[in-house]
């Protein structure tokens, strides 16, 4: 798809608190186009990783609300949401990996997923290393990595299968400065190679750092 073009809009969006009058959001409206770096702020609480559920099919929106490819996300099946979730890469603050198993077997895993044979994953495998590096402990049980190199394994693994955008969730919580510096880098990298970024944060100095760097599309939740 061409630059400019809706991937996600948002319309009139509201949600409440569950047994609770007080809102999330009222009247949410936005829009991610194609190739945006699109940042989502706001205090805790505001309901960004609320939309994230809405966004990626774990929540069911209302009607005429939020709309996929200008299709309505409310009468998706849960055929529909599987092959959205494959058009997809996200990276989680609390990463989501699959501990016992080893860096490498982490990073091809949504391959796999997809029967992808030996070949094409060892040929994606060696792209996606040279954008994250982490090859001198690809062979590590994840368990036994430091927060930083986790979330290296979590950015590799939502990268590897060329996803048409990627949802970054709080991915610089766990992190120091300099390792929030380098997340935002290969983010911006991967969005000047043509990855649409949906980025959620409540991360100032990422914030900062961001517009500091490169063109972003902010919305603040309020």
């Amino acid at each position: 798809m061409e630059k400019n073009t809706p991937l996600i809009e948002i319309k009139n969006l509201s949600r409440w608190y569950r047994d609770n009058p007080a809102k999330l959001f009222e009247k949410l409206n936005l829009s991610l186009d194609v190739n945006d770096f699109f940042v989502l702020t706001g205090k805790s609480g505001a309901g960004k990783t609320t939309l994230v559920k809405f966004i990626t099919g774990k929540l069911t929106p209302p009607e005429k609300t939020i709309f996929y490819n200008r299709q309505d996300m409310a009468t998706f099946t849960s055929e529909d949401i599987q092959i959205l979730r494959k058009r997809l890469g996200i990276i989680f603050q609390d990463y989501q990996l699959l501990e016992d198993l080893s860096v490498r077997e982490n990073i091809i895993y949504p391959l796999e997923l997809y029967e992808l044979g030996e070949t094409v994953i060892e040929s994606k495998l060696k792209q996606v290393l040279q954008k994250v590096n982490i090859k001198h402990f690809l062979d590590t049980p994840v368990k036994l990595l430091s927060a930083w190199e986790k979330q290296r394994v979590s950015l590799a693994r939502a990268l590897i299968h060329d996803p048409e955008f990627i949802i970054a969730d709080e991915p610089t919580g766990n992190l120091d400065r300099e390792n929030t510096q380098v997340v935002a880098d290969i983010l911006i990298e991967a969005n000047k190679s043509g990855n649409t970024i949906f980025l959620i944060t409540h991360d100032i100095h990422l914030l900062n750092y961001l517009k500091a760097k490169h063109p972003i599309k902010l919305y603040v939740i309020k």
